[in-house]
């Protein structure tokens, strides 16, 4: 392979024909197989290619965002993505595709292709999502949290992905600005309202002084506390499901940041979900349970059975582990609960919205939702918890 350029589908069969190993996972000749355009997302072009024996999934950065050619982007997008499924495969085998190649000069990524997989917020919206799929994430989370924490690694392990991941700028940029800050800047050029309908609500949210402060401890909590490795964008367009078979995708956002960030964001599109469809409300609420349920008894465990692992904890006793996994646990539901609300007000006014308000009947409605979902938003920065929060805005 040569140097960068963007592939369409023939140059890119042209490029996977000559590598023998993914030729092979493909089966038959380059002729035979059958390439699937899937672009879904802001950045990348992404590939299905299916053939005989196979099928893989092939990624590659473009030098601007996909769905605006005006914003340029560096290519190094999915150079961590690669790192990061490489860093974190080991702990969570099954729950993402499995990593096959990446080739640094195309900054093309190639994976397993989940051909019978769905996008969750797809399958959310049609009804044909199976409950429970929540469990498998809070494991996924509970797994990398640790594994890749100063409790679960020695600090030279960590500081090595902490090097790794330093140089995620330019995405990490993508969030302070887009999550942790434009939606509270009145007329930021980037912020979608729904306009004329929620002009009073925005207004008023973007001049609550009392909610920047906290929106301000967040910001914090996101660029100061390296706890683990975090996925950096977890929500339910990355996460593919096929009957109880659930897989976490897309990792270009990855960071060393605080374990409530992946929780709050994933959690906070369940509950944007709920706020366009209010009959699903305890459905999503008996997802959160089971997320947290998942995760905590396999932080727990895992903790327990590796108790100095890293160099963070290694002296405690069990029953001072005890009383420190208690407090770990409730500092991440702390956090968790202000980084939904970011994401609530976020995904409901700023750059990238979500699919689920079209759910909604009319316009009237879907105002209505959006307005449930700012109030919630707010709620849980301020420092409500979530059931708490949501008995308040679903009265």
């Amino acid at each position: 392979m040569t140097s960068y350029r963007p592939l369409d589908a023939e140059a890119l069969r042209a490029c996977l024909g000559a590598r023998n190993t993914l030729a092979a996972r493909l089966g038959g000749a380059p002729a035979d197989w059958v390439l699937r355009e899937v672009s879904d997302g802001n950045l990348n072009t992404v590939f299905l290619v299916e053939g005989p024996t196979g099928a893989l999934c092939c990624k590659q950065s473009l030098p601007h965002v996909r769905v605006d050619p005006d914003w340029k982007m560096p290519l190094d997008r999915t150079d961590f993505e690669a790192r990061y499924m490489r860093a974190v495969s080991p702990f969570v085998g099954h729950l993402m595709p499995e990593f096959h190649a990446f080739d640094a000069e195309l900054h093309l990524l190639v994976m397993e292709g989940l051909t019978h997989h769905r996008v969750l917020r797809t399958a959310l919206a049609d009804g044909t999502a199976a409950a429970g799929f929540s469990a498998r994430i809070g494991e996924y989370v509970g797994r990398t949290a640790f594994h890749t924490s100063w409790r679960g690694r020695p600090f030279e392990a960590v500081m090595k992905n902490v090097a790794r991941f330093a140089r995620n700028t330019t995405l990490t940029r993508i969030t302070v600005d887009l999550v942790l800050t434009d939606p509270c800047v009145p007329d930021c050029p980037r912020n979608r309202p729904l306009s004329p309908d929620l002009d009073e609500t925005v207004a008023a949210l973007q001049s609550d002084s009392t909610l920047r402060d906290a929106v301000s401890r967040l910001q914090e909590r996101f660029l100061c506390c390296p706890q683990a490795l975090l996925h950096g964008d977890l929500h339910t367009g990355s996460v593919m499901v096929h009957g109880d078979d659930v897989r976490v995708i897309d990792g270009e956002f990855a960071l060393m940041g605080p374990i409530g960030f992946d929780c709050g964001l994933y959690l906070g599109n369940l509950l944007l979900h709920a706020c366009a469809r209010p009959e699903r409300r305890e459905w999503m609420q008996d997802e959160i349970a089971l997320f947290w349920r998942s995760l905590e008894h396999l932080y727990r465990d895992l903790w327990d059975e590796n108790p100095q692992a890293g160099d963070v904890g290694a002296l405690l006793s069990p029953e001072s582990r005890r009383s420190a996994q208690a407090a770990t646990l409730r500092a991440i539901r702390r956090d968790s609960a202000g980084f939904a609300g970011l994401e609530l007000i976020r995904r409901t006014i700023g750059y990238a919205q979500v699919a689920d308000y079209a759910l909604t009947p009319d316009r009237v409605a879907e105002a209505e939702a959006r307005r449930r979902a700012l109030a919630l938003g707010r709620t849980l920065i301020l420092g409500a918890t979530m059931d708490e929060a949501v008995e308040a805005c679903f009265q």
